[in-house]
């Protein structure tokens, strides 16, 4: 393995970002660490994935604030010498009906979920080394929630973001996505406790398969399009088959 291979993968610090962090420290990849306002967290998992001997830079960046991320990145290359894997996994989830949506929150989940993720890969591609991109998408987005408006148009947005970055960064860089369906780490929240969630679901509450996705499943995705070469563009559903039939836990949550 190249030593000189790093993995950025946003909002490293907590939930789906840490676990799949933790997944690539085991295998030998070095570790760029983001996180804004989660220093505790990010404190804590660098010392974590620094037991698999494993290099592991911490990077705070603010992504609803894009006009400061071209300086933070072109600032972290002159410590990492090659991000080889940037994943786009930051998220806000905030539940907002279309015309509630304020100027300050579409522009949040825009920034968030379009605007520096798109930065990002104009970074990565300034290194002018083999890379590759795997963006965060939603199996949800098959259908339509106008309580969460501005996540859901941002998300889809991202979505086209993947499809032409993938063509502009032919052939040398490919860029795809995986979109999970129910985490069940990813989408409890400070008011409901674990338990009480397991009881309020029922497995035909989650997806077609009635059963969460495990996070094993989303690295193994992960996994598959860094070791295809011949797929690019493309966004794998990770979702117990969610993006078929709208699930009844996406009313409750």
């Amino acid at each position: 393995m190249n030593h000189e291979n790093w993995v950025l993968i946003t909002g490293g610090a907590k939930r789906i970002g840490a676990y799949l962090n933790e997944e690539f420290a085991k295998r030998g990849h070095h570790i760029v660490l983001h996180y804004h306002q989660s220093e505790e967290a990010a404190i804590a998992l660098r010392s974590k994935l620094s037991e698999y001997g494993i290099k592991v830079i911490l990077w705070c960046a603010d992504l609803n604030d894009p006009v400061s991320i071209e300086h933070r990145f072109n600032k972290l290359l002159t410590q990492v010498p090659h991000i080889t894997l940037l994943i786009n996994n930051a998220s806000v989830f905030e539940q907002k009906s279309l015309l509630e949506s304020s100027l300050a929150h579409i522009q949040n989940n825009l920034n968030v979920h379009l605007t520096s993720p798109w930065l990002l890969i104009q970074g990565l591609l300034k290194q002018q080394k083999p890379c590759q991109v795997v963006n965060i998408s939603d199996a949800n987005l098959a259908h339509r929630y106008s309580s969460k408006a501005a996540y859901f148009i941002s998300k889809k947005a991202q979505e086209t973001l993947t499809e032409l970055a993938a063509i502009e960064c032919a052939p040398n860089v490919r860029v795809n996505a995986i979109a999970p369906g129910f985490v069940l780490e990813a989408v409890l929240n400070d008011k409901v406790s674990s338990q009480t969630n397991q009881q309020r679901l029922s497995g035909k509450d989650i997806n077609v398969l009635e059963r969460k996705v495990p996070l094993k499943d989303l690295y193994l995705a992960i996994e598959f399009l860094l070791n295809n070469h011949s797929v690019t563009g493309q966004t794998l559903q990770i979702d117990g088959g969610s993006h078929l039939k709208c699930p009844p836990y996406m009313s409750k949550n």
